[in-house]
């Protein structure tokens, strides 16, 4: 097999650190594959890396996202999947609702919820010429199923972006069925994410209690472990459109 041609090209927001940096390595891993990191950190491109950036808190620098792309259509006429993980996504703001700021939940929306439908649409757009198989994963939380007192934003925001993974899988694979949306919950995870809520007041965050213990017992899992887990269900076929899956309860 010529080996400047790409079998699996994987686009990743939020790559410079924690679970999103995690997956770019895993990505990177597999032979065949090309990874296109959408963050702030600098643009480049080395191998079979881009990294483009991108402030998804400003929607209109995301469809020009997609023309940066610097890949020879010669190089995708083997490709058997194309994969959209939107991972970027923040925590604040924390604390009751009465007490958030104006701007700050706006953005928290913006970036947890409006970023990842318009960041779907393009590559609806960007994929649907290219052949083989087309995955949007959506990395969501238990807390779009379940209240936490001080996460009125993020749950919210991870309940909307659940039902927005079912209302895509719908719509995209009746015009495409070559297209596949799916959720998943990567469970608690040792980053700067939950760094910042066992600092959090217990004003702010009643449960702030458990997380200091799961940090403390060990219990948080790794983001290379879930990164690994991630892109193994998704190259073993074992996800479904319209899926939301916990790997909490993964084998």
């Amino acid at each position: 097999m010529n080996p400047s041609l790409i079998r699996t090209l994987f686009l990743i927001t939020g790559t410079t650190r924690g679970l999103g940096h995690a997956l770019v390595e895993e990505a990177l891993q597999i032979p065949g594959s090309f990874v296109i990191s959408l963050s702030r950190a600098v643009p480049s491109t080395q191998d079979n890396h881009q990294t483009i950036q991108i402030d998804l808190n400003r929607s209109h620098q995301i469809g020009p996202a997609f023309k940066h792309i610097d890949i020879k259509p010669d190089r995708t006429t083997m490709l058997m999947h194309s994969v959209l993980i939107n991972n970027a996504g923040v925590l604040d703001p924390i604390g009751p609702i009465v007490d958030c700021d104006d701007d700050q939940l706006a953005q928290h929306i913006q970036t947890n919820l409006t970023a990842p439908l318009i960041l779907s649409r393009y590559f609806f757009h960007f994929s649907r010429s290219l052949p083989g198989r087309k995955w949007i994963i959506n990395l969501t939380s238990g807390a779009g199923q379940s209240p936490f007192h001080g996460w009125s934003a993020y749950c919210a925001s991870k309940a909307g972006l659940d039902m927005a993974t079912r209302t895509m899988a719908m719509e995209f694979s009746r015009i495409d069925p070559r297209f596949s949306v799916c959720a998943i919950a990567p469970g608690t995870l040792d980053t700067r994410m939950q760094e910042k809520i066992r600092h959090c007041s217990r004003q702010q965050f009643e449960q702030i209690d458990k997380f200091v213990r799961l940090k403390k017992t060990g219990a948080l899992t790794p983001p290379a472990h879930a990164a690994s887990t991630i892109i193994r269900l998704l190259l073993e076929g074992k996800l479904e459109n319209g899926g939301r899956y916990d790997l909490r309860k993964v084998d």
